[in-house]
């Protein structure tokens, strides 16, 4: 075994495993933060786009998406189809179940008038209000689901 000075100024190549391997590793994974639905959108057009969407009509800011637009300085078709991207689409949803509780409360809190305006009505020869307050009283349903279960 006897080392020549020319084997020397050439090393042996060193062959990584990447390299021999079939399939090469993976690039490494961009990690996107989690979506906070809570939080208004960074974008001030994709929020007032949400907020137009889960408003009543009667009460929008802007009657129409071109008013939308132009109040923004973006087209149209730019609206339309951001209301088709995907953190838009999650904030319209929780706004609405947002919406629907704050409704579900102030109906809550208001039960007992409502109630007694439609027993008034009912009594005054109002058929959908007697129908209401029939299904109020003597739901088809029964009250408690674990009912079916005991036998009453």
């Amino acid at each position: 075994m006897s080392l020549n000075s020319e084997d020397m100024s050439h090393p042996p190549e060193v062959v990584s495993a990447q390299e021999t391997s079939p399939n090469p590793t993976d690039p490494p994974r961009k990690y996107k933060r989690k979506f906070n639905k809570k939080k208004p959108l960074d974008s001030p057009v994709d929020e007032a786009i949400a907020e137009y969407l889960t408003t009543p009509k009667s009460i929008r800011q802007f009657k129409s998406f071109n008013e939308l637009a132009t109040h923004f300085n973006v087209c149209r078709m730019t609206v339309y189809r951001r209301t088709k991207d995907l953190e838009v689409l999650q904030r319209i949803e929780w706004l609405l179940t947002q919406h629907k509780f704050a409704g579900d409360l102030i109906a809550r809190r208001h039960w007992g008038r409502i109630m007694a305006g439609q027993v008034k009505a009912a009594i005054g020869g109002d058929t959908k209000a007697a129908q209401f307050c029939k299904e109020v009283a003597w739901p088809e349903q029964p009250l408690n689901p674990l009912s079916k279960l005991i036998g009453f």
